[in-house]
Parts: C-alpha cells; sequence; structure tokens
C-alpha cells in the first residue's frame, strides 16, 4: 500500500463545500468554512468557493506543488513503519494504493470506496496525524466493517472505529511529532477509555472488538 499526496482543486471545493459546513461526528462549521459564509453566505456554489479557495492559497502564499512534495517526503518518512505496526494489530494488510488529497479545510474525511482521504494544508505538523488517523479507518473497515456494520448498525459502528483510533497515541507515539497526539471527539470520549483499558489487558484487537460489540 502506497499514499500518494496530490492537489485537486476540484476535491478541494468537495471538500469545503460537503464536509466544512458539518459532518457525522461534529455539528459545528470549520474555521475555513466560517469564513466562506462570511464572503458568500450562508450558501456558497462552487464558483464562489473556487474564488475562495484561490484567494486563500494566494493570501497565504501557498505553492501547492510544493506542499505535495513536503507532504510525500514527510509521509514516507514513517509509512513503511506505520503499515508494519498496523498489520501486526490489525492482522491484515492494505492491497491498493491510496490518494490524498490536499485541502484548506480543517476537516478531512476519507472515502474507502474511492481509497482516498484527506489532509489540511498548509500547516504540516499535523500531517502524519491526520494519515495515520484516517488511514486507522481503513484498516478498521477491511477488518471489522465489511462484516459488523450492518450487524451493529451505522452510528454504533462509527463510534467504535471513531475511538480505536486512540490507539494510534500507545501503538503509534513515537511516529507522531512532539506534542501531538489523537484527540478523538468529546462523545467518545468514554469509549476511547474503555478501549485503552481493553487493549493494555489483551494486546488483542479481536477480543478488544468483541468486547465493544
Amino acid at each position: 500500500m502506497k499514499v500518494t499526496f496530490e492537489y485537486n482543486q476540484n476535491k478541494d471545493i468537495w471538500c469545503l463545500l460537503n464536509i466544512g459546513k458539518s459532518s457525522i461526528n461534529s455539528p459545528t462549521q470549520t474555521k475555513v468554512y466560517e469564513n466562506l459564509i462570511k464572503d458568500f453566505g450562508n450558501n456558497p456554489n462552487e464558483k464562489d468557493t473556487k474564488f475562495f479557495i484561490e484567494k486563500f492559497i494566494s493570501d497565504n502564499n501557498i505553492t501547492t506543488k510544493e506542499i505535495v512534495e513536503k507532504y510525500q517526503k514527510n509521509w514516507d518518512c514513517i509509512s513503511n513503519e506505520f503499515q508494519i505496526i498496523a498489520e501486526k494489530i490489525f492482522g491484515i494488510s492494505l492491497d491498493k494504493d491510496i490518494k490524498a488529497f490536499l485541502t484548506i479545510n480543517d476537516r478531512c474525511p476519507y472515502n474507502i470506496k474511492e481509497g482516498s482521504f484527506f489532509v489540511t494544508m498548509p500547516n504540516d505538523l499535523y500531517l502524519r496525524k491526520i494519515a495515520m488517523h484516517e488511514l486507522w479507518h481503513f484498516y478498521t473497515w477491511y477488518k471489522f466493517g465489511i462484516t459488523w456494520e450492518e450487524k451493529i448498525g451505522k452510528e454504533k459502528y462509527n463510534g467504535i472505529k471513531e475511538s480505536l483510533t486512540i490507539l494510534l497515541n500507545v501503538e503509534c507515539k513515537d511516529l507522531l511529532p512532539e506534542g501531538i497526539i489523537d484527540k478523538g471527539y468529546i462523545q467518545h470520549e468514554e469509549l476511547r477509555k474503555k478501549i485503552i483499558s481493553l487493549w493494555k489487558e489483551t494486546k488483542d484487537i479481536d477480543k478488544v472488538w468483541n468486547e465493544l460489540v
């Protein structure tokens, strides 16, 4: 599995318009989306968003090609080690390559079917955390989600898969920049604590999952 970083303006427009307003785990608007609607009102269209993004990129002296190269180099430094850890924990490997699309939005969705996720630019401090967080969802899906989401329902599955990323703070802490952790969402706080407790007892992802479901 190789993660390839790319900037695609249409993807950036989609991410800001569709995920900036709210998401399944957070009803609040992102800061960038708030600025978008300050400029264009509550119902910005693709043309408005394109103009906003281009101005944001210009005002912040962003060169997308340089950031793509910087992100790729940063990720490639830890990619193999991360995969070794994830494959050991989940007992599976991700066979297909994955695209990581850059966005000015500060909320980063993923798409299992398309094999892609988003990362925020231009600040690369959170790059590794975001990438590992989203890829953790891929591992969770192919290990459990394919067979379990329908059994337990999308809402419960979402809560568990989001909470499982707390294991990054334990198993991948040496791959994260100093001071950066996977915080998760406040509504999953108790579940994340339970996962850490179970993990310390078992170090077995199947036993953790079975306890949670």
